[in-house]
């Protein structure tokens, strides 16, 4: 009767009152606290979905520069196994904390018409053709684009050239035996990083390239957001565990030592 009387004592008392009023608080902020964290990993899930079914994307900027861009993942290593498995092996081939990873494969194309356009005029003229043989020449040759003062293009090369034929010219035919490229100089000046785009529901993650180089064609562009911040670390909830803490003895009605296992709220997880 003496222990119920403590009890009933206790219960009756203004800090038990504190104590439920700071526990049923607790209860509804990790209640929210879980909801909003349940509700940005879903915001999440859905974007990495949104960019494993994206395509690149082209636009010319205000600057003249051409830039492509398109939907980046925001996953750590072991979501974005569920939805790129090369991006993700590209990420655990690096040494040391990633925090961004960006890949990007263009091409360089240009026909005729574009080649022209930029083909630069005031450069050295090369050597003289040069006999191998008596019907055979070494042609040196040289060309040079110039797209603006980063971006360029140069090269060099021998063509091997003979002839063929009575010593009549009128039937003389010339015949080319072999090109060789003997040097090669280009310069691309690249901007590439990751940006976030939109806002709300419509915010989205972009990788993106860019470069004022006429002849660049993105072929492949992706990257991922690996040390994103992670859900808040307060109040995660109940859990299951080994218990030493202070109590009291109600038996013989003094505090005591309690060790065990127990029930017990997370007001914060490291």
């Amino acid at each position: 009767m003496k222990v119920l009387k403590i009890i009933w004592k206790f219960i009756n008392s203004k800090v038990f009152g504190y104590l439920l009023v700071l526990a049923f608080a607790v209860l509804f902020l990790g209640t929210c606290n879980r909801n909003k964290s349940l509700k940005e990993e879903s915001v999440r899930q859905e974007h990495n979905v949104t960019a494993m079914n994206d395509t690149i994307k082209t636009e010319k900027l205000k600057s003249g520069a051409l830039q492509v861009s398109i939907d980046g993942y925001v996953a750590d290593v072991i979501d974005l196994e569920k939805y790129n498995k090369d991006l993700a092996d590209a990420v655990k081939a690096q040494k040391g904390k990633v925090i961004t990873l960006n890949r990007v494969v263009f091409q360089l194309i240009q026909d005729t018409t574009e080649l022209r356009r930029w083909i630069a005029l005031n450069i050295p003229p090369p050597e003289p053709p040069s006999s191998t043989s008596d019907s055979t020449w070494k042609v040196p040759w040289a060309v040079r684009y110039v797209y603006d003062s980063t971006n360029y293009d140069a090269y060099s090369g021998i063509t091997n050239i003979g002839l063929r034929g009575p010593y009549d010219l009128s039937k003389v035919s010339v015949f080319h035996t072999g090109t060789e490229l003997t040097y090669r100089n280009s310069q691309i000046g690249l901007t590439w990083g990751q940006k976030y785009e939109g806002v709300g529901k419509n915010k989205r993650l972009k990788v993106y390239a860019q470069t004022t180089h006429p002849a660049f064609k993105a072929k492949l562009l992706e990257g991922t957001y690996v040390d994103f911040p992670k859900k808040t670390h307060w109040l995660q909830g109940f859990g299951v565990g080994p218990t030493f803490n202070i109590g009291y003895d109600f038996l013989n009605n003094q505090p005591a030592f309690v060790v065990g296992i127990g029930i017990h709220y997370n007001l914060y997880k490291f």
